[in-house]
């Protein structure tokens, strides 16, 4: 692959984040191994550089340091940090190119969510899948927890958990597209729907909605944090929500428009909580103000599907139209 190229703008972009870098911290850590040469650094990946195709809906680390892309109808890719590897339906058993999100179980196989099923790859590169034989399974999210449960959201028909015997489907109208799913500090398991959220708790389920302060009941991004709140992001209303002890707390990420549309949230190892939004650029919540970031200082685009971080503490953002955007996090 040729050299990757450096994004145009950079000291306009590395102007927003003057605040990350003077925030610095007395701790160290593993990142600090980085080469502080690199830090503050946007770099661009796309089909330039062979990615299959530059709409990039999940990034995900996976236990042994590898980063994993998703391209629907493109199939999905590993990235080790120095190769790209590729797979397709021509290259192996995945189900479809149509690959939407992924996950890893507590084997260490990988999970791959597709238009019609789950496929499943071992360490051995060994495959296998899982496929509902009476009903469509195109699948919108997967959530492993920490008790090894697996959560599957889907797009029309409910979701599915296998508990270790199999998969069981639990279905309603109210509640059958499935958008995302998280697990709390507490062990519960939240799901986003388009009517809001469901809460699993252990023996039961339970619902809050935009009447109970959600910013809309269109619930697209959910992330457990640090400091055990559960971040909400949706498909509308003028804020993003978080729930913590004392109840549920909005914050407004100011970005002019009429409503908010998140795609998808994340910590960075800062404790900055991160927003990809449709049409709003990145925006970055340091624990006092958002700071937005978008075309007009030097990003490639203003829609972003996805957020991954890897074992260096880089940050990796997936686009809708440009491919993948790297940010060398500063170093303290």
């Amino acid at each position: 692959m040729r050299k990757t190229n450096i994004l145009r703008n950079i000291g306009i972009v590395a102007g927003i984040f003057i605040p990350l870098i003077l925030s610095n911290s007395c701790e160290h850590s593993e990142y600090d191994l980085l080469d502080p040469a690199e830090a503050g650094i946007w770099t661009l990946f796309d089909t330039t550089d062979g990615l299959p195709s530059n709409e990039v809906t999940e990034i995900k680390r996976d236990s042994r340091d590898n980063l994993w892309f998703t391209f629907p109808g493109y199939g999905t890719a590993k990235y080790d940090g120095s190769d790209w590897i590729y797979f397709r339906t021509a290259n192996s058993p995945l189900l479809t190119n149509i690959v939407n999100c992924l996950a890893e179980d507590a084997d260490g196989k990988i999970l791959f969510g597709t238009s019609e099923g789950i496929s499943i790859l071992n360490d051995e590169n060994e495959w296998d899948s899982y496929v509902d034989s009476v009903t469509s399974m195109y699948i919108n999210t997967i959530k492993v927890a920490s008790n090894g449960w697996i959560w599957v959201g889907t797009k029309e028909q409910g979701f599915y958990v296998n508990n270790g015997s199999g998969f069981v489907k639990t279905y309603s109208e109210t509640y059958k597209n499935v958008n995302v799913i998280e697990e709390d500090a507490d062990g519960n398991i939240w799901l986003g729907t388009d009517n809001g959220l469901i809460r699993w708790d252990g023996s039961g389920y339970s619902y809050l909605t935009a009447a109970d302060n959600l910013p809309d009941n269109r619930v697209s991004a959910l992330l457990s944090d640090s400091k055990e709140r559960l971040w909400i992001g949706t498909r509308g209303g003028k804020t993003v929500s978080w729930i913590d002890s004392r109840g549920i707390h909005q914050l407004s990420l100011f970005t002019g428009a009429d409503s908010c549309f998140i795609n998808d949230i994340i910590e960075d190892r800062k404790g900055d909580i991160w927003f990809a939004t449709y049409n709003d650029g990145l925006i970055r919540f340091d624990g006092v103000i958002p700071h937005s970031i978008k075309e007009v200082n030097g990003f490639p685009e203003n829609s972003i599907y996805s957020i991954g971080e890897d074992k260096h503490g880089n940050l990796w953002f997936g686009l809708y139209s440009r491919g993948v955007a790297r940010y060398t996090l500063p170093i303290n």
